[in-house]
């Protein structure tokens, strides 16, 4: 088969970004040429191949906890610089398709000459930008930033030959929008197996003390790696671990991440008096998070209830399922839609003590978190990484033209 030339571009890092190297390294695995155009961090090479991926990055950073018009600032300067390295790669040795994650959606026309110029144009949709910007926002200016996000979401799909999305409730409100069905694809945020290899696995820590009577010494570690913003509900996860110590006094919180809420936590930590038992890490190479994974006994995903993450299915439920540790979550629809309830605890987003019921539960019930490993295993499996690498290539070369078929999205089995 000839070889795909994919152009990417990300308002983020690389590889630091796990959405964006598995979905770059699985064309590259198929046989295509992967560039990725990106943020740089400090010490980074302006240029390398990682993995087999060509990496230009362009001399911009990121920050947390900008206002909105800053951050909007930042991806139009962003698109600026990115839409001229695009156009001077593509213009050298042209790409055959142009993949473009979002935040932010517009960031899709950068490529604009290439599209005139015969390229097909993925807008990747991570996380769709009207309702992350309405829970990001405050007060009145609310519907504002709704009805704007909208439109410019509209534009750029309209723009794209092909949008991705990583979900059926994502799905599901692109369609109420107006794209069209046949425009959508989904490829799930599955683990890597090149990150998170199944030989890797073993029993929980808590479950191995156990075995061996040392559970007295042991903490029971609960998990969550990711961002740390206001959404992410890990002021609740604090507070619900403050409560369930005195039921299980083995508990203890490991958080992995960066963002502007971590001096926030590491104050509630300490006025609650947990602070011995709330461990802050940062965040660390992608290679490295699973073991970060296997250190742990459950995995939590205390996302606040809103219109955004009533949508999101976070990548570390994947992870965390393949790995088989347990997992206390949320109650929202995209948890649902891909989980059975035997499989996962599911708690009241807005309820600390929910949360603290669900962590003494589990750290008191060994068989229950063996049973709901196995479910959790079994809901996953269907939808592994393989399996979306695979629809990957395919929509690569069916845009391409190059002996492509047609492309299907995976089935949901859910009921919600």
């Amino acid at each position: 088969m000839a070889m795909v030339r994919v152009g990417a571009v990300t308002f983020d890092w690389y590889p630091f970004d796990p959405l964006v190297r598995r979905i770059s390294e699985a064309a590259v695995d198929g046989g295509d040429g992967v560039e990725v155009i990106c943020l740089r961090q400090e010490g980074e090479k302006k240029q390398e191949v990682y993995n087999g991926v060509r990496v230009v990055r362009l001399p911009m950073n990121r920050g947390f906890g900008r206002s909105l018009p800053l951050t909007v600032l930042s991806w139009l300067w962003f698109m600026l610089l990115a839409g001229w390295v695009l156009t001077w790669r593509h213009l050298r040795q042209r790409y055959d398709v142009i993949h473009v994650h979002n935040l932010p959606d517009f960031l899709v026309f950068v490529a604009l000459i290439p599209r005139l110029l015969g390229a097909k144009i993925i807008l990747h949709i991570q996380d769709p930008s009207p309702e992350l910007m309405v829970a990001k926002a405050s007060g009145r200016k609310g519907a504002l930033i709704f009805r704007l996000a909208c439109w410019q979401e509209r534009l750029s799909c309209a723009f794209a030959h092909n949008v991705v999305t990583v979900g059926w409730p994502f799905e599901e409100l692109l369609l109420r929008r107006g794209v069209p069905k046949h425009k959508i694809t989904i490829l799930l945020n599955s683990a890597d197996p090149k990150l998170f290899p199944p030989e890797r696995r073993v029993p929980a820590p808590y479950t191995r003390a156990e075995s061996v009577g040392e559970t007295e010494h042991s903490p029971f570690i609960v998990m969550y790696h990711g961002t740390l913003a206001e959404r992410n509900g890990l002021d609740t996860a604090i507070r619900a671990l403050a409560l369930a110590r005195k039921d299980a006094p083995q508990l203890r919180l490991d958080i992995k991440g960066r963002g502007e809420h971590l001096p926030y936590l590491k104050q509630l930590a300490s006025e609650l008096e947990v602070s011995d038992h709330v461990l802050f890490t940062d965040p660390c190479p992608a290679e490295e998070l699973v073991d970060f994974i296997l250190h742990g006994d459950v995995g939590i995903i205390p996302y606040r209830r809103n219109g955004f993450s009533e949508l999101v299915l976070p990548t570390k439920a994947y992870e965390f399922a393949w790995m088989q540790r347990p997992i206390i979550a949320s109650d929202t629809k995209a948890i649902r839609s891909m989980f059975r309830e035997e499989s996962i605890l599911l708690c009241d987003a807005d309820s600390p003590e929910d949360f603290a019921r669900g962590l003494v539960e589990l750290a008191q019930q060994r068989e229950r978190r063996v049973r709901m490993t196995a479910y959790a295993l079994q809901d996953y499996t269907p939808f592994r990484w393989e399996a979306m690498a695979q629809l990957y290539r395919q929509l690569l070369r069916t845009l391409s033209k190059k002996n492509g078929k047609p492309v299907a999205s995976p089935a949901s089995e859910s009921t919600t």
